[in-house]
């Protein structure tokens, strides 16, 4: 399919995308968006959360809008049918100027080019899926290319640069700019092709210490396992069963133990948040906490619990300042999520709460969220 598109800040920009890769056409269209909004500067700077988007059609042409934006920052339509994009229009790329110090070709025969998919045409499969064409090395990073523009050297795969590949990421490829890195710097980063490379799906060959890009499927057969997305999942279904997940992050050197629901504000409203006990307890107290407040109005700054905790000790509900702890509350419901928390506080031994200046406990014991 022969498509242009237009991203904000930019002129109208060609492709095509193999026919027999697409799902349908709004679904076509919005994955080009979504790869942009993975590569294109502009695009990358806004909001992650996709929800604060607004899709609208116009006869055949797709346009995306955000409220912060007075202008539609990516629009697309198919265009008559032409030639196909890929392959080897390679004499416009800049000369090799490091050829004598690798003693091989820094690009592929032509003819290997021409089998490696033009940009945007692999944008409707999962990252792990993509079969990557080239691999380029130095002594920082790896290159690996999925897609290349045969007329300018532009292509989009998986690299790190920094010695970290815990720190990788999918993005545009310049293989001119690679290709003239010098090996004289300090370290050297002479840039080459990997001769003894051979083609294989991203999930099995890119490195080990990466952060992989799971496709979602827990039955996939080719995407890495993928911890957090199993959890995640997980943690979906007993919130889909119980209404709300309680969350616990155990203690080390510089921080108390935590536990926190997740799930509880789409029935309730708000959620809740505990510090400083053992896991099991607070895990215990929150549910009693719960099932208080069930069918009432919510907390309120200063409320006072009686009955949740041993010997007669009382929780003080208040209003937590920062969502940063929550972690698995955006592993959840995004990455821009929020939900109102109330920290429930326990006393020192004479009843006194941290929230007073005459509280015995330390800073660290029951840290304030």
């Amino acid at each position: 399919m022969d498509l242009r598109m237009r991203f904000l800040g930019h002129r109208w920009k060609r492709t095509t995308v193999p026919t027999d890769a697409t799902g349908g056409r709004e679904e076509l269209f919005i994955a080009l968006f979504l790869r942009a909004m993975e590569t294109v500067p502009e695009l990358r700077a806004l909001p992650d959360a996709l929800e604060e988007y607004t899709v609208r059609w116009d006869g055949e042409e797709m346009s995306v809008h955000h409220p912060n934006v007075d202008q539609a920052i990516f629009r697309a339509a198919q265009e008559p049918e032409r030639s196909a994009q890929g392959g080897a229009r390679v004499s416009t790329w800049p000369p090799e100027l490091r050829r004598d110090e690798r003693d091989h070709d820094f690009y592929p025969a032509p003819e290997v080019l021409a089998e490696i998919p033009g940009l945007w045409a692999t944008v409707l499969e999962p990252h792990e899926h993509k079969v990557v064409r080239l691999r380029y090395s130095s002594a920082q990073g790896e290159w690996y290319v999925v897609e290349v523009d045969g007329a300018t050297g532009e292509a989009y795969g998986w690299s790190y640069s920094n010695g970290d590949p815990s720190q990788g990421r999918w993005g545009l490829i310049d293989l001119p700019a690679l290709e003239s890195c010098r090996a004289d710097s300090d370290p050297p980063e002479l840039i080459a092709r990997d001769l003894d490379f051979t083609p294989d799906v991203a999930a099995d060959v890119l490195p080990e210490g990466r952060t992989p890009n799971s496709c979602q499927d827990a039955n996939c057969p080719v995407c890495p396992p993928d911890f957090m997305t199993e959890y995640v999942t997980r943690l979906r279904s007993v919130i889909a069963e119980h209404g709300f997940a309680v969350q616990a992050v155990l203690a080390d050197e510089g921080s108390a133990a935590y536990c926190y629901t997740v799930g509880l504000h789409e029935s309730q409203g708000h959620e809740f948040v505990m510090t400083g006990l053992d896991a099991r307890t607070m895990q215990r107290v929150l549910h009693s906490v719960v099932e208080r407040f069930a069918g009432t109005s919510g907390p309120v700054a200063g409320e006072v619990l009686d009955g949740l905790l041993a010997n007669g000790y009382q929780l003080l509900l208040r209003p937590v300042q920062s969502l940063e702890p929550f972690t698995m509350l955006r592993a959840v419901y995004g990455r821009e999520a929020s939900a109102p928390y109330w920290q429930a506080l326990w006393p020192d031994a004479e009843g006194i709460f941290p929230t007073d200046i005459s509280c015995s406990l330390s800073p660290g014991t029951q840290p304030l969220l």
